[in-house]
């Protein structure tokens, strides 16, 4: 992507650079040329000028969507892990402007594996794309929501502790339903900068390790309702 850009940069400063120069003769050749010629040199150079900015508003369109494949699950539709890497940046520079924490939250579902092995993985695939408009419209519009691999998703989120507490339970109430003969329902794990980690792979570390933990205690008293 960064590539991309580089050579859109390079095209419209090349196209500026030929507007500049048009201007920068004709006022140099004035006197030494008829009038016809150097008024020719300017709109020449205005022409080119509006040329130039039009074809910066098509650039700017182009990048935007180019980006939008590059930071898209296509099987999801929501963010990528690549993504993540840029808006964990964004939000680094926001809380050093302003002192905001941020958090992670980990989602893993549960008995997933099951519907690919049972029913194929195209029916996955439907489970995934449900889970992850769920996830969207649970969250709030400021959040962001990566699909970090296979079931896995992460959402990054300024919520103060309690407004991440009412979040979670409602992501638990969404993401519990009975797919077939298959109960589906989510573990979450969470971490907070600066507190949990201060780089993304500390964030992540904390939040899987707190993920897993609910995961097994989940598993401990579905057994303890079952007996």
């Amino acid at each position: 992507m960064l590539a991309v850009k580089d050579i859109l940069v390079k095209y419209l400063a090349s196209l500026y650079s030929v507007s500049f120069l048009l201007f920068f003769t004709s006022f140099q050749l004035e006197g030494k040329l008829p009038d016809v010629y150097i008024y020719a040199l300017r709109v020449s150079g205005i022409l080119f000028l509006a040329y130039t900015f039009f074809e910066n508003l098509k650039l700017v369109k182009l990048i935007r969507r180019l980006e939008s494949k590059a930071y898209i699950d296509p099987l999801t539709g929501v963010h990528n892990r690549k993504y993540l890497e840029e808006v964990f940046r964004f939000e680094i520079e926001k809380f050093k402007r302003i002192g905001k924490p941020f958090c992670m939250l980990f989602l893993d579902l549960n008995n997933f594996k099951y519907i690919n092995d049972k029913y194929g993985h195209a029916e996955g695939d439907k489970i995934l794309r449900k889970i992850a408009q769920a996830i969207k419209e649970n969250v709030r519009k400021s959040d962001f929501v990566i699909r970090y691999g296979g079931d896995e998703f992460i959402i990054l989120t300024d919520a103060g502790p309690e407004e991440i507490l009412k979040l979670i339970e409602r992501l638990n109430n969404a993401l519990r339903f009975t797919y077939k003969d298959i109960e589906i329902s989510v573990s979450i794990g969470s971490s907070c900068y600066p507190s949990d980690g201060k780089t993304l792979e500390e964030l992540i570390k904390v939040a899987d390790e707190r993920m897993y933990k609910i995961k097994k205690l989940q598993k401990k008293l579905l057994q303890a309702d079952k007996r």
